[in-house]
């Protein structure tokens, strides 16, 4: 080429030091941004699946089956009612911690009142687990049957935690009341409705 200059890329390094070494710099730093970058969005990335496992479900109570035995009443010359319930449980545990609970307790309330009461030994539910709970209540009451049934009112309380590998621990607490009628010419539990 007349006039003109052709400089390689070890001639221009030679020629141009300080310019080789700052275009090789910014290769670098752009290196570093790219990783940084890629590092922070896998972090992220990281931690919304840690906090989508981590979202506390409550663990919760359903009742399976409630019915009445040995039902034995008289309307005269005093009312009385004896009479033992039997209820099945079950304990959900949805979250990805054991659930520990401790001593609880059932009561039957007719008007408001409490009749009957049985302790529900403590216990625990692996995660993700579910665990049939059965309970006894055997009561006797002065209570007017004239009406041929019975309206009663169960409430269930659960008290306990929840241990997330083996670090933190969530105390929870579960209610759960639930009306029922028993029918006296049946026998049978009937309407049962929990909340």
């Amino acid at each position: 080429m007349k006039g003109g200059c052709i400089i390689t890329e070890n001639e221009g390094a030679i020629l141009f030091p300080k310019m080789a070494k700052s275009i090789e710099q910014e290769g670098r730093s752009g290196k570093c941004f790219v990783y940084f970058l890629g590092a922070f969005v896998i972090l992220c990335a990281l931690v919304l699946v840690f906090a989508s496992i981590l979202r506390l479900k409550n663990p919760y109570l359903k009742l399976r089956s409630a019915t009445f035995n040995q039902i034995r009443y008289s309307a005269s010359p005093s009312p009385s009612f004896n009479a033992t319930l039997i209820i099945f449980l079950a304990l959900n545990n949805p979250t990805f911690g054991a659930f520990t609970y401790e001593n609880n307790s059932l009561s039957v309330l007719y008007a408001g009142l409490k009749i009957a009461h049985s302790q529900i030994n403590g216990g625990r539910v692996s995660f993700r687990q579910t665990k049939e709970i059965h309970v006894t209540v055997k009561f006797m009451s002065a209570i007017d049957i004239t009406s041929g049934s019975l309206n009663l009112t169960t409430n269930v309380f659960f008290s306990g935690k929840v241990h997330l590998f083996k670090i933190i621990n969530i105390r929870k607490t579960i209610e759960m009341p639930c009306s029922m009628n028993l029918n006296f010419t049946s026998h049978a539990t009937q309407a049962i409705q929990c909340q």
